[in-house]
């Protein structure tokens, strides 16, 4: 956990700048880049759910059965954790259409120009701000109703898998 402490201390798009510069132009890169700068935040909320977990009484009742701790954790603990981190998942969505906009705005984002990317069409768009600033908006709107969209999912998954929300 020192390690992803580690990571967690550098800012995120500047992780995933620096993962695609390193591997290159590409679709790939850029999931790649995303997803690994991403993988800190879900490793201390899977922990930190799996330790709120492990005086539970189900966790005690397995232990007396005589369970070893991997089939413990593996059929009892990571199904009851993993709650917690569905709705992070949904909400980092929308970080993450944000961060691979930002990617391809920097230049790290496909490797082809004919690649239509939210990021790649801001950067062009530049020029033509004072002519056509439409073909700046349009990106923009794109993006941010994207990533209002992923949180809004977020938002209502986390109400519905609450049980303290929950309406009776």
């Amino acid at each position: 956990m020192r390690f992803v402490d580690i990571l967690l201390s550098v800012p995120s798009l500047l992780l995933a700048v620096s993962i695609a510069a390193i591997l290159g132009q590409g679709p790939y890169a850029v999931m790649i880049a995303i997803g690994v700068s991403q993988v800190p935040i879900f490793a201390r909320l899977l922990r930190a759910s799996m330790l709120s977990q492990r005086g539970s009484d189900y966790i005690l009742a397995a232990q007396t059965l005589g369970l070893s701790r991997s089939t413990i954790t593996m059929s009892h603990l990571l199904p009851n954790s993993v709650g917690p981190v569905i709705v992070q998942a949904t909400l980092t969505l929308a970080t993450a259409v944000i961060d691979a906009a930002a990617l391809s705005f920097l230049g790290l984002g496909g490797g082809r120009p004919q690649t239509a990317e939210w990021g790649r069409m801001l950067t062009y768009a530049q020029a033509e701000l004072t002519n056509s600033p439409q073909l700046a908006f349009l990106p923009g709107i794109c993006i941010a109703v994207t990533a209002l969209g992923f949180t809004l999912l977020g938002e209502s998954l986390r109400e519905s898998l609450d049980p303290k929300t929950r309406k009776k």
